[in-house]
């Protein structure tokens, strides 16, 4: 319904719109004559019917026609925020309700249910008119459907209130509310940005769930596609930043207990900005760690990339190696530190579930072969560093260390997204 939520609140367009509608309440006119359909967008109801008789061959072809004229005289003026007259938006619920079979019960009053189920709310068409000239029954599921749609508006409720609402409801008009939801979905682009990505979170928090457990996988699946696109068209775009990608790993964490994983966790953490720090590396320079459960995560001012390589990672070596020396007791074995870091730079991509990019899993992947694992079991230092090639080839050769480039080396390979890239071991002795 709130999708589209017609401009003119009244549904008139003048003076002449103004008596139809009184007229048509008033009784003046009868929903079973032509002046019913007076204004109503040409071809509309006998195409619905068509459509709605295709799919329900057994249908009232009268009374779905005297619903659709009511409802087009009613809305008569009203506007979605597409602009299309608010007529087509009831009509396309029937016919989504009508081509439901995941619902047995789809019958006669559903279907005129779909079609008027906006006009009491939102036109001066009253419940007690619509009882009078559709019965008890179809009056009775639109009040439903009503309460329903000011049910998803009140923000306090819990989504598990909601649901249960929902499903205690007449599974017809379970039906018809998922299926305006649907149609809704269908138009979203129309809307604000803000509204868009509050309904497509109620459609995955609400009625998603409600479809799968009633079993209505016709809407589950169309729901749950059009939600997650909003979302993900409704993203903002974000400049990709250039960046040192710096990631660390303590080798052999998952087999240690967790209170030494937390002491561990710790002092890398402070080891490693000591070094950046002591390299001249400022904390305005750089993001904000990153956890990565066994390390950290590191993006630095690409200017500081040569000083990343001949100053952080020796540093952050001679670090580890006093720490370590400092366990002097057998019992501290569990708490020695040993490290795979990996030094890469790229494009860093940025959105409201943190940053990502192929740089990223490049960098990862480049950390975490058996090669770098099995290099830094076999070395007899603390640190295993890793270098791209890309990071190699972009720090220019004479502002290299000595002991960088006279490091040998033990090339690696990764595959990324279709794509090889090469790294390079370094061991400790070297990087340091």
């Amino acid at each position: 319904m709130n999708v589209g939520r017609c401009r003119c609140a009244a549904g008139l367009d003048g003076g002449d719109a103004a008596g139809g509608v009184a007229a048509l309440l008033a009784g003046r006119i009868s929903v079973n004559g032509p002046e019913a359909c007076r204004g109503v967008p040409g071809g509309l109801i006998a195409e619905t019917c068509r459509v709605i008789l295709a799919a329900r061959p057994r249908a009232d072809a009268d009374l779905i026609e005297r619903a659709c004229a009511v409802a087009a005289r009613c809305h008569r003026g009203q506007t979605r925020y597409s602009g299309d007259p608010y007529i087509t938006h009831p009509v396309a619920v029937a016919r989504i309700v009508a081509r439901l079979h995941d619902v047995d019960v789809v019958d006669d009053p559903t279907l005129c249910a779909a079609i008027l189920h906006d006009t009491v709310e939102d036109t001066p068409y009253t419940l007690a008119a619509l009882k009078r000239d559709f019965g008890t029954e179809i009056a009775l599921m639109v009040t439903q459907l009503t309460a329903l749609d000011r049910l998803g508006r009140r923000q306090e409720r819990e989504v598990t209130q909601v649901m249960a609402m929902i499903r205690s409801a007449d599974t017809r008009v379970v039906a018809v509310k998922v299926a305006d939801r649907l149609h809704n979905m269908q138009t979203l682009q129309f809307l604000p940005q803000a509204k868009q990505m509050r309904k497509a979170r109620e459609v995955l928090d609400t009625f998603v769930p409600v479809t799968r457990q009633l079993r209505l996988h016709t809407f589950s699946s169309e729901l749950q596609t059009l939600a997650f696109a909003a979302l993900i068209r409704n993203q903002p775009l974000r400049l990709a930043r250039h960046r040192v990608i710096v990631a660390l790993d303590i080798e052999s964490s998952t087999s240690r207990p967790d209170p030494v994983k937390a002491e561990l966790r710790t002092i890398l953490y402070e080891l490693f900005d000591a070094a950046l720090r002591t390299s001249g590396v400022s904390a305005r320079r750089r993001d904000r760690f990153a956890d990565r459960g066994d390390g950290l995560l590191a993006l630095i001012d690409p200017a500081d990339q040569n000083l990343v390589l001949n100053a952080v990672i020796p540093v952050f070596t001679q670090l580890l190696t006093s720490y370590n020396a400092g366990l002097s007791d057998p019992g501290d074995r569990d708490r020695h530190l040993r490290v795979r870091i990996v030094v890469h730079t790229g494009n860093i991509h940025d959105d409201d579930n943190g940053c990502f990019g192929e740089a990223l899993d490049t960098a990862f992947r480049l950390l975490d072969t058996p090669r770098a694992k099995m290099a830094l079991k076999a070395a007899q230092g603390p640190l295993v560093a890793v270098i791209s090639a890309d990071a190699w080839e972009s720090a220019a050769p004479d502002t290299l260390a000595g002991t960088i480039r006279a490091a040998s080396r033990q090339p690696v390979t990764t595959q990324v997204a279709g794509h090889e890239y090469q790294g390079w071991i370094l061991l400790p002795s070297q990087a340091a």
